[in-house]
């Protein structure tokens, strides 16, 4: 498939995707479906609370630049209405002891900026982006320290493919991340794909593992990163 004719493809897949899932999570029904999902979504990331818990214990969770010692380094994201509500998850990441940072639009890449897990949020101004924490920046470089990345999607599928909103915002920031760094796209149960349904551009970063409300799975992966051990192979 060429480059114009995947392009192509990939904006049929994106309007499709969104539309089922303003149907499903869209409105006051849809509203409810998705904050009780989101209580299944947190009880299936207990791997990932355990990981966390384990590097906030031994003070090895941190990959600085500095060498220094800190806090596990988890960046997670703020949804928009319709997206998976990885918030609570985001939240107990905090209360264990991580330090959460999240996106902001920042021109071509993304700059990342703590959050405390209590303080507001405000509206981005990047189009596609939920809101912004008004914290620390950290710079765009800051995944390459990240012990876990929740990342989101408008779908994936089994052979790790991820789509996201067309920016390739998200490509680019796990293109420089570090062999230790899990990362773990976040989405609705029917936002995952039969393997190969998505088109893999070569700039297009394979995802190793899905979150959704109804499990956490390792993703079947060619050229990826190694499967995570903490995951169970679906």
């Amino acid at each position: 498939m060429d480059t114009e004719a995947m392009a192509a493809r990939k904006k049929v897949l994106r309007t499709t995707m969104r539309a089922r899932r303003t149907r499903s999570y869209g409105g006051t029904e849809g509203a409810l479906r998705r904050d009780q999902e989101s209580q299944q979504l947190l009880a299936h990331a207990a791997p990932l609370l355990d990981l966390v818990r384990a590097a906030c214990e031994s003070g090895t969770g941190a990959d600085r630049a500095d060498g220094a010692s800190g806090p596990p380094l988890v960046a997670a994201y703020h949804p928009t209405p319709t997206e998976a509500d990885v918030m609570p998850l985001a939240r107990r990441l905090s209360e264990l002891g991580a330090q959460l940072i999240f996106p902001v639009a920042a021109g071509r890449e993304l700059d990342w900026v703590s959050w405390d897990g209590t303080s507001p949020f405000v509206d981005s101004p990047g189009r596609g982006f939920g809101k912004e924490p008004t914290g620390r920046h950290h710079g765009p470089d800051a995944l390459a320290h990240a012990l876990l990345v929740l990342a989101p999607a408008v779908a994936v599928d089994r052979a790790g493919t991820r789509i996201g909103h067309g920016a390739g915002y998200y490509d680019r920031a796990l293109s420089g991340i570090s062999s230790r760094t899990d990362v773990v796209a976040v989405v609705h149960p029917d936002e995952v794909l039969d393997a190969g349904a998505l088109p893999r551009g070569e700039h297009d970063v394979p995802i190793p593992a899905v979150l959704t409300a109804a499990g956490l799975v390792c993703l079947v992966t060619i050229d990826g990163p190694g499967a995570p051990g903490w995951v169970q192979e679906s």
